[in-house]
């Protein structure tokens, strides 16, 4: 019963007090870090630093939010109605309608929060390896060495 109780009072908390702190440190630690992949020597060495920054920020992003999802086994702790006369008192529907809307609540803001996270990362990732293939010399040589159709 306390891990119960403990679990419907992290369920309680919002998420914004959670991933906000989480967030600052995050872009905190990835302005340092960038400042040193600025000293790459060139530019496919810098995208590949900064993709392996935004891959471990999102890993830990979606590692959180992995933390903040209810448990299965806790939801099911909070009691299947195996009768009628389990839930016949209001009270008892009302404790049963209101730890299962928690629980649904936290998931759908947690799976909102995953494809933001998701969503961010890959196209970051494919922004910077694009921009970075396309500044190699050799992308350079190949767009001089194109004849102009007449």
């Amino acid at each position: 019963m306390l891990s119960h109780v403990h679990h419907i009072m992290f369920i309680d908390i919002d998420l914004y007090r959670i991933l906000v702190p989480a967030l600052i440190v995050i872009v905190v630690a990835a302005l340092i870090v960038r400042a040193r992949i600025s000293c790459q020597p060139t530019e496919l060495h810098k995208a590949i630093a900064q993709l392996r920054l935004v891959t471990i920020a999102t890993g830990v992003l979606l590692l959180l939010l992995w933390f903040l999802l209810p448990q299965t086994p806790v939801l099911s702790t909070f009691g299947f109605p195996h009768s009628v006369e389990d839930i016949q008192s209001p009270k008892r529907l009302l404790q049963y309608l209101q730890d299962y809307n928690r629980a649904l609540v936290r998931t759908t803001s947690v799976v909102h929060w995953f494809i933001f996270v998701f969503v961010w990362w890959f196209l970051t990732a494919i922004y910077s390896l694009s921009r970075a293939l396309s500044n190699m010399p050799h992308a350079q040589s190949d767009k001089s060495s194109e004849k102009p159709v007449a």
